[in-house]
This record gives C-alpha cells, sequence and structure tokens, in this order.
C-alpha cells in the first residue's frame, strides 16, 4: 500500500497544492423577511404555474409530453398552495 501511495505522490510531485477556506455565505434570518411578501411572491409562482400547467394539459392532449410532466405539474401547485396554507395560520 505504502508504494502506491509514494507511487502516487512521485508521479504529482511537481504539482503544487493550495488549500483556500470556504467563506460561509450569510442566511436571511426568518424575522428579516416580511411574511406578506412571501406570500405575495408564492401567489404569484402559483399562478404562473397554473398558467404553464395549462399550456402542459394541452401539449399532453396533442402526445408531446408524458403524463409524468402533468403530474410533476400538479404536484408543484400542491406544494406552493400548501405553503401558502402554512403562511396563512
Amino acid at each position: 500500500m505504502m508504494d502506491k501511495i509514494q507511487k502516487f505522490v512521485d508521479l504529482f510531485s511537481e504539482f503544487d497544492m493550495r488549500v483556500v477556506e470556504k467563506v460561509e455565505k450569510k442566511r436571511i434570518k426568518r424575522e428579516n423577511v416580511n411574511p406578506s411578501t412571501i406570500e405575495r411572491d408564492l401567489k404569484k409562482e402559483l399562478t404562473r404555474i397554473e398558467r404553464e400547467y395549462k399550456s402542459a394539459v394541452k401539449a399532453f392532449k396533442a402526445n408531446k409530453i408524458d403524463r409524468n410532466v402533468l403530474y410533476d405539474f400538479e404536484w408543484r401547485i400542491f406544494e406552493i398552495q400548501e405553503e401558502i396554507k402554512r403562511l396563512e395560520e
């Protein structure tokens, strides 16, 4: 095993390795975000995804997309509606 490690080190002895510390991104605290803003954004997203869903239904009827794609749209609509309900509570 040590022979393999030494061989590896010998093969790549000309390379210099530099380690850079990753800077942690600041997270937005929930208290600083206005709930009405989040709800408004979710409602915009919901109307957008519903429009896309309607066009996907038309594409499905024309046999351009699979039924699984429609399920994905329906699931996303359900998720957004649940998020809006949670915010309202």
